[in-house]
């Protein structure tokens, strides 16, 4: 009797840790005329602490940098506090930074792969891209892989394996080209254990796409199970 007693508390432990665990919200603001900025901010509410925070995030395509001033993080340390507040300082903050860039083009989201599908292929997207054409089209497909590296000193509390992930791209049936590949762990990113394809979002809708931004859902080790953030990845369409 005991002995069913402690795995049952067990597995509600771990149920609660599961559930505890820290997982953003991404919503996507969208791009500047030019299509050489692009935004968009993750929330929610940091496990163990129970801070809400909001993030703002404004990206130069071309280059794959954070844009002078950004990112906006507000983070506010207070379990009392709620995400809309959060949230209602964040905007404030990051008026000046999306009007400067006059970012006010919401974008096509041309595929969504949301963790909460169950029959989603975390590393593999197919999508057309084209969202109102109705002939032939030639399908894209992006596929992520990953790479363990050496654990970096930081990291040394994390059970699971740190990764680097690229990307590659194929147009219909021709071959798949590496369109992005990490270098090296961004501090950024914290101890990045796993990633999947969240969505893929263009500028405007053209006859051949010259360029997508891709949002990559990253899970660290976190205090009380995975946290899962967003970040914003350019590629050149081959």
């Amino acid at each position: 009797m005991i002995k069913a007693i402690l795995v049952s508390l067990f597995l509600a432990m771990s149920a609660c840790a599961a559930l505890a665990a820290d997982s953003a919200e991404r919503r996507i603001i969208g791009f500047s005329p030019d299509g050489k900025w692009f935004a968009f901010e993750q929330f929610g509410v940091q496990d163990g602490s129970g801070f809400p925070y909001h993030d703002v995030y404004v990206v130069d395509v071309i280059n794959d940098a954070w844009a002078p001033g950004t990112p906006i993080n507000v983070r506010i340390d207070d379990e009392t506090a709620t995400p809309v507040q959060a949230r209602n300082q964040a905007r404030v903050k990051a008026a000046p930074e999306l009007a400067r860039r006059k970012i006010v083009n919401p974008g096509f989201i041309l595929a969504s792969n949301p963790v909460t599908e169950p029959e989603a292929t975390p590393g593999l997207v197919r999508f057309n891209p084209h969202r109102n054409w109705t002939g032939p089209q030639e399908a894209y497909s992006l596929t992520l892989h990953t790479t363990a590296i050496s654990k970096p000193e930081a990291c040394a509390y994390s059970d699971s394996d740190i990764k680097l992930f690229a990307l590659k791209l194929a147009v219909g049936d021709g071959p798949a080209t590496e369109v992005y590949r990490d270098q090296a762990l961004p501090k950024s990113r914290g101890c990045a254990h796993s990633y999947r394809i969240a969505d893929v979002i263009i500028h405007e809708e053209r006859l051949k796409p010259d360029r997508l931004v891709v949002l990559i859902h990253v899970f660290t080790q976190g205090f009380e199970g995975s946290d899962a953030r967003f970040i914003a990845v350019p590629v050149a369409v081959p």
